[in-house]
């Protein structure tokens, strides 16, 4: 299945030759099946190559991934680009993936459920100003909330550090994981949200306009 995305043979013998190499096929049919870009599909593979080489090269095991190490070890990540791709979000979402898929396949142990975190200040001032200056209703503050929760795992809680690009993988992601009609949703949350930033000047102006035309 990994010919699929990889005709280098000296490419598929890396992949392969780590922890991760004897999942990498069924999760590359995981992806095929989920509706997947190959160009996604790639980023996902690659980071799920990474993540067993990094998990390797601290002594453990895949039976025991922890992906809070793994995205600390991404910030000075300095692993050649054949061993780790590209550092970026698509590494951060591949990795999840595949330990998802790990502890499908009972090769990994689920995660310890963590305490629910403390809502971040950002985001309990968006649903005030929500409820305040926007009328919303209860389901509407927690749908929006639940977005922009969401929003801010995946980009980091500093809105000032969001660019274009960051937005763009996000939806892309979640766009191959949902159905039109749930995605709309999201992207009206998300306008929402980046708007109020930007009133707020958190975040840049314009954020939710790509490219000259509205995401």
């Amino acid at each position: 299945m990994l010919e699929t995305y990889f005709p280098s043979a000296k490419m598929l013998e890396h992949l392969r030759s780590g922890p991760g190499g004897p999942y990498l096929d069924g999760f590359a049919g995981l992806l095929e099946r989920a509706g997947y870009s190959p160009a996604i599909a790639v980023r996902y593979l690659r980071a799920a190559a990474h993540l067993g080489h990094f998990v390797h090269d601290r002594g453990g095991t895949l039976a025991c991934i922890d992906l809070a190490a793994f995205s600390e070890h991404l910030r000075t990540c300095r692993c050649p680009r054949h061993k780790g791709g590209r550092r970026n979000h698509h590494t951060v979402f591949g990795a999840k993936h595949f330990r998802d898929f790990l502890v499908a396949a009972g090769v990994c142990q689920p995660a310890a459920v963590a305490p629910e975190p403390a809502e971040p200040e950002l985001l309990t001032h968006f649903k005030h100003w929500l409820r305040k200056h926007r009328g919303a209703a209860s389901p509407t503050i927690r749908l929006y909330a639940r977005d922009a929760r969401g929003f801010m795992a995946a980009l980091g809680e500093d809105p000032g550090r969001w660019d274009a690009a960051g937005i763009r993988g996000f939806l892309m992601e979640r766009a191959g994981q949902s159905g039109k009609a749930p995605l709309e949703k999201l992207v009206t949350s998300l306008r929402v949200f980046l708007r109020y930033l930007a009133a707020q000047g958190k975040c840049q102006a314009d954020l939710d306009n790509t490219n000259g035309q509205k995401f």
